[in-house]
């Protein structure tokens, strides 16, 4: 094609901005991603009620039946009462794995519906087993085997608990601190955290009113038997309970003072991690991103 002068200058503008576009293109794919760009589907707003002892419960609806679960991320399986199944006349099915609940107690036998839901949203093809474990104020315990296919967030003084699907790739914006975590066989949500400068493992568990470790854990953190200020306070069955004035405490960066943190004697908790109980998840505003292995937090009370 000829093109005169006035074409050719039309042209070199077009190239011009065909140019442009495409560096502004890269620039945007290059560009970090913010919360509202590619925030998750949100598939269920839930409201959630507390316990006197600050544990979560969760509405579900089992076989058209409105019941309250106590949220668990630090369960393995999802589980109700064996007493409240036979009061609804729920048909029950043993199943071919056993599993191995707290206390060394045994799970076998799971319910034979799927009419599962947590709060509007329907759960398809997870057990729901039955336990025998006296549960005060709870129907059953809504533990990791269904939270770990969602993101899961959680906002005890609002009152809230979101799932989304899984996908965050940035932080929301009401996040104040980001932090990968492990995400075990189970279920489990671990990260490390400082204790009065010493690092150690802990596990999220939404389960546990009160954080604890092990003694032998407790000595990672130079605290011992006949450390001054380790003082007994009660007994956990034949396992006596400490108490220790820790002074500070770190997760991703949030700073936590004087936190409240039990000692148990060696033989309670199987490993050595901190289990992060709702004494001091209570006090923060968080969201667990399964998919992509991280936390969000923020500490809603300053400290």
């Amino acid at each position: 094609m000829r093109c005169y002068p006035r074409c050719t200058d039309v042209m070199g503008r077009m190239r011009r901005r065909a140019i442009f576009s495409a560096v502004a293109a890269l620039m945007t794919l290059a560009a970090p991603a913010h919360a509202a760009d590619c925030a998750p589907a949100r598939l269920a707003a839930i409201r959630i009620g507390t316990l006197p002892d600050g544990r979560i419960v969760v509405p579900v609806t089992v076989e058209t039946q409105a019941l309250y679960f106590l949220l668990d991320t630090g369960g393995v399986s999802t589980t109700m009462k064996w007493d409240l199944a036979k009061e609804m006349k729920l048909p029950v099915r043993q199943t071919e794995h056993t599993l191995v609940g707290v206390g060394g107690s045994t799970l076998n036998f799971a319910l034979a519906g799927e009419n599962f839901s947590v709060g509007s949203l329907r759960v398809e093809n997870k057990p729901i087993y039955v336990e025998t474990r006296p549960l005060l104020f709870a129907d059953g315990t809504l533990a990791s085997d269904i939270l770990s296919g969602y993101d899961v967030e959680i906002d005890v003084p609002q009152g809230r608990l979101n799932l989304f699907a899984p996908g965050y790739c940035a932080p929301p914006e009401w996040g104040s601190a980001t932090m990968a975590i492990d995400i075990s066989r189970s279920g489990h949500v671990r990260f490390p955290v400082k204790i009065d400068g010493a690092t150690i493992d802990a596990v999220l568990d939404t389960g546990s009113a009160i954080s604890l470790i092990g003694m032998r854990a407790a000595a990672q953190l130079g605290v011992y038997p006949n450390s001054p200020g380790l003082r007994r306070t009660r007994d956990a069955g034949k396992y006596p309970i400490y108490t220790y004035p820790f002074q500070s405490m770190e997760i991703g960066g949030l700073a936590v003072k004087n936190p409240s943190i039990a000692i148990a004697a060696d033989g309670l908790i199987p490993s050595n991690d901190l289990v992060l109980g709702m004494d001091m998840l209570s006090q923060m505003h968080l969201a667990i991103a399964y998919g992509s292995k991280r936390l969000y937090i923020a500490n809603i009370q300053g400290k």
